[in-house]
Order: C-alpha cells, then structure tokens, then sequence
C-alpha cells in the first residue's frame, strides 16, 4: 500500500496568496490525520520564526501521522527542524548542472555536502527518518542524480524523493516517470541500495496526478499531494483526486 505525503502546510503556502494562520495549520494537521496520511509536511523552519513555531506545535499534537520539515543540505536548517520536534526530515539539494554552474561548485563538492548534512543529521537524531531530494530530479544530469542518491543514501537517508519540480514529465512519451522510476530503482538496487521512493509532481502541465500515477505503477512507496492541489505556481497533485484514482482504480486504501 502506498504511502501518502501531505504538504499543504509547506508546499501549499508557497502558492501564491496563500498563507495559514497557526490555530489554521494546527487544524489542517489534524483533519489531515483523521484523513490518514502517512506523513505530514508542517513547513520549513528556517524561513522564518512563525513556521518554526508552528511545526513545533504540530509536533506535539500526537498525531498518528509523521510530523515533519523541509531543510536544505544546510545544518543550520536540519538544528532548526530537529529543534522542533519532527519525526521525518526533508533534505533537499540540486545537482543539475545549470545550478552547480550557479554556485561555482562541482558535483563532487555537492555530493560530499549532502552527505554531511545527512550523516549529521541522523547521527544526531537516529529514529528520524531522513529523505534526500535531488531538485528538480527529471531534468538533471543522470548521472549526478544517481550518485548524489547512492552516497545520500550511504550517509543515512532512507526515501529518496524523484522531483519533477516543473511539471515537466509527460505520460506516454519518451519522458515518462514511469519508466524513470523504474530505471532509477534499478540503479540503486545494483549497489544494495534499496531505499523507499517517493514522487513529487508539479501541475504545469495539468499531469500531476497522471505523473504521480504513472510513479505508483512503477513501485513507488510515497506520493506527494496537498489539499486542492495547492503548491507553487500550477501547484501539485490533489489529494482528494489522488484518493479517488487509488481506491476506486487499483483499489489501494
């Protein structure tokens, strides 16, 4: 049974308009519960004060769900999150070469630090459970994102997120994440490495959701969605029409 990942409370304030007020997300969190996700994204902490409160209050609601936040590969942001009590942390770095190019850093450099930050992490938190994300995964380098995922792993991290951080998979052509997913898990699996996969689809194009089933086809164990589909720009997949598709097509509760 897949997994499901709600990130209205992070992924949905960056759309554009959108903020919540704390007892607003304190609510969201519980009806998600109720619901029955899997993990709940509460925010990134180190953007500002009010985010890091909020999360610490989710935290301690003693939800069935994981609580969890958002970080970059950056220690200051993972002692932000793990002050405030999370149980799942999302670390996220680009290994594209466009950005590597950007930060004057070769993929080498950024793959050492990913696997700091993680081994940092875990070594000062060990029951957390830590996922790596190579940003806008579909449309990097291959090869940077297969070996930032195998040391990001090495160093502790037990999801590995495959982002199509602009909506740029199309089901059915020659850029599908169902064969990418397929591919990926291969490539970690010639190492030992067998870490859960999980899938983060943007709606430019109006596929999120068919991006996302497309993902569950091919074995992945999380999916990522928040309320109305809410996220930055064109937003993600919609859990409500993810719920749908799950139960009532390939009949997973």
């Amino acid at each position: 049974m897949v997994k499901i990942l709600d990130t209205t409370l992070r992924e949905g304030e960056q759309a554009p308009g959108v903020y919540f007020d704390s007892h607003i997300k304190r609510g969201i969190a519980e009806m998600l519960d109720q619901v029955g996700v899997d993990i709940i994204e509460a925010g990134h902490p180190a953007v500002s004060a009010d985010i890091k409160a909020a999360v610490s209050q989710i935290s301690s609601l003693g939800t069935r769900a994981k609580i969890g936040a958002h970080a970059r590969s950056v220690r200051s942001d993972v002692d932000l999150a793990l002050d405030c009590g999370v149980q799942f942390l999302g670390i996220f770095y680009c290994v594209s070469d466009e950005r590597l190019a950007h930060k004057d850093q070769s993929i080498t450099q950024a793959i050492e630090n990913i696997a700091n930050t993680i081994s940092y992490a875990k070594e000062n938190h060990p029951g957390l459970t830590i996922r790596y994300t190579p940003e806008d995964t579909v449309r990097s380098r291959w090869e940077n994102v297969v070996s930032a995922s195998i040391e990001a792993v090495r160093a502790g991290a037990d999801i590995i997120s495959i982002a199509d951080t602009t909506g740029y998979m199309i089901p059915g052509t020659g850029r599908n994440l169902y064969d990418f997913t397929l591919r990926f898990r291969d490539e970690l699996a010639k190492q030992d490495l067998f870490p859960q996969i999980a899938i983060h689809c943007h709606n430019d194009r109006g596929l999120a959701l068919a991006n996302a089933i497309d993902g569950y086809r091919a074995g992945a164990d999380i999916i990522d969605a928040s309320v109305m589909g809410l996220g930055e720009r064109a937003g993600i997949v919609d859990i409500a029409s993810l719920l749908a598709v799950l139960f009532n097509d390939f009949n997973d509760t």
